[in-house]
């Protein structure tokens, strides 16, 4: 597809191609791929531009661009996913870390500082970024962290060694079934949001990802129901949930947390202004 050439002819190659197969963002793909292909920050590609590459690289590069032009995300190709300026590890046994799930990360840290909260329970951990990132940036002395995929926590437990996180305890679990005993300051979770009806309709990209983590009964509603049926009894006494929203569902999650053992709800938005975080605190 490509013949051999410079930095610079290459990405303008691959991005014109890219753009052609539909996707949105054809020269950024282009750049992160060619920087894993170098092994070298994507930043330091202009300084690059003339530098040539050998005939093994340009064939590797070729086979990340094919894959990109059929809509596999550039993190499951590399493997690697940024988030709150740490790597994680990925690979298609969990979700590619998003951007707006940072607000939840920062939103935990903000109150846990403000109100000395020590200990948090991340539910549906996945990669595990938002575990490992509290425990990166935090004070907490005790984290949990759990998923019902087995495959899901081998790729946290790897990311915690990645990042020199000694400190999570890793629980297979079914929501709150094999956490038993335990109570914490805050219980934070991303949980699976995306209605059946709704993932038929997603971008391609999203249907690499494990549907498991996406989609979830009761028009996208079950887990919120579930948590909040739950969550009171392993609260401490003036303890809070964070839990990332449907943004197109808050008020309906609102709702479903009124109607329990909460007091003080409130929504929280993201950056672009839509209703991201939820939180509630434990009525005592």
């Amino acid at each position: 597809m490509f013949c051999a050439g410079n930095v610079y002819s290459l990405l303008k190659r691959a991005g014109t191609f890219l753009k052609s197969k539909g996707l949105s963002e054809p020269e950024s793909d282009a750049e992160v791929l060619l920087s894993f292909v170098l092994q070298t920050k994507r930043s330091k590609l202009p300084l690059m531009r003339s530098q040539k590459l050998t005939d093994i690289q340009v064939s590797q590069y070729e086979e990340y661009i094919l894959r990109r032009s059929k809509r596999e995300p550039a993190a499951y190709i590399t493997g690697l996913a940024g988030f709150m300026d740490f790597e994680f590890k990925v690979n298609k046994s969990v979700l590619i870390p998003r951007p707006e799930t940072e607000i939840l990360v920062e939103t935990a840290l903000k109150f846990a500082k403000k109100e000395n909260k020590n200990s948090v329970l991340d539910l549906c951990t996945g990669s595990g970024c938002i575990a490992v990132s509290l425990a990166k940036l935090g004070k907490f002395k005790d984290i949990m962290a759990s998923d019902i995929s087995g495959s899901a926590l081998e790729v946290a437990k790897e990311n915690a060694q990645i990042n020199r996180v000694l400190n999570i305890n890793f629980v297979k679990s079914d929501v709150f079934g094999e956490i038993s005993g335990r109570n914490f300051d805050i219980i934070v979770s991303n949980p699976p949001y995306v209605s059946h009806e709704e993932y038929d309709a997603l971008e391609p990209e999203l249907k690499y990802e494990p549907e498991i983590a996406l989609t979830a009964e009761d028009i996208g509603l079950f887990f919120y129901k579930r948590i909040a049926g739950e969550a009171g009894r392993y609260l401490k006494d003036n303890g809070f949930i964070l839990i990332e929203l449907n943004a197109y569902k808050a008020g309906e999650i609102k709702q479903i947390f009124s109607t329990g053992d909460y007091e003080n709800i409130e929504i929280i938005k993201d950056y672009a202004g839509l209703p991201r975080i939820l939180k509630a605190e434990n009525r005592c």
